[in-house]
């Protein structure tokens, strides 16, 4: 029997074209990440080109605030992520969680409009995570399609449920809801306002 090919990436949130659901394509015009002073704008699907660019200014924007606190004496100023994104692929967004974690310049989230799926596991890991009033965060299971053989199946489903573990452990150190809780939000594609948002300890302070 001929084997069926294996779709290998999982994908969690809204993904615009079939090309994007690879992860790997950046020919979405409305993908955008730039980089000004000390700001960064990921307004982007949750790709693997986005993230690695989001992942490079993180490193060059970290070092520049390092050379600027040693050079004159003060703390290290905070590197400004402005996150809109509908979120994509889960192991594009894991890192860059990483990276947003791991910087030497503390890493200060906003969320402008939305932020759903992978990019919530963006913002939650920085050191401090700000909403604008009017935007919504959404978080829920993530999705997977694959075809293959039975054990490949079964596979796939141990492989899910090890990712799964990961999305939850990373609100569980990250924000205020319970777990029994989590499980049931992560159920369902529910839209939180701000009020929610700071009130489940997604963000810590609406800002206008």
């Amino acid at each position: 029997m001929r084997d069926l090919k294996i779709r290998q990436d999982k994908f969690w949130g809204n993904i615009s074209n079939d090309p994007a659901r690879t992860g790997d394509s950046d020919s979405n015009s409305d993908n955008q990440v730039s980089m000004a002073n000390n700001r960064i704008y990921f307004y982007s699907e949750v790709t693997r080109p986005d993230c690695l660019n989001l992942n490079r200014n993180i490193q060059t924007l970290s070092d520049a605030m390092v050379n600027t606190s040693h050079s004159y004496g003060v703390p290290i100023p905070p590197i400004k992520l402005h996150i809109n994104s509908y979120g994509g692929s889960v192991f594009a967004g894991l890192s860059s969680v990483d990276y947003i974690a791991s910087s030497r310049s503390p890493i200060h989230s906003i969320i402008e409009g939305c932020a759903a799926s992978a990019a919530t596991i963006m913002s939650v890991v920085a050191e401090k995570r700000y909403m604008r009033k009017n935007a919504f965060m959404l978080i829920h299971q993530l999705s997977s399609g694959m075809w293959g053989k039975y054990e490949e199946l079964k596979d796939d489903m141990e492989n899910n449920e090890r990712l799964m573990e990961t999305i939850r452990d990373i609100y569980n150190n990250h924000t205020k809801i319970p777990k029994k809780k989590l499980n049931e939000i992560l159920k369902h594609d529910l839209w939180f306002d701000s009020d929610t948002c700071l009130e489940y300890g997604l963000v810590d302070e609406i800002i206008s």
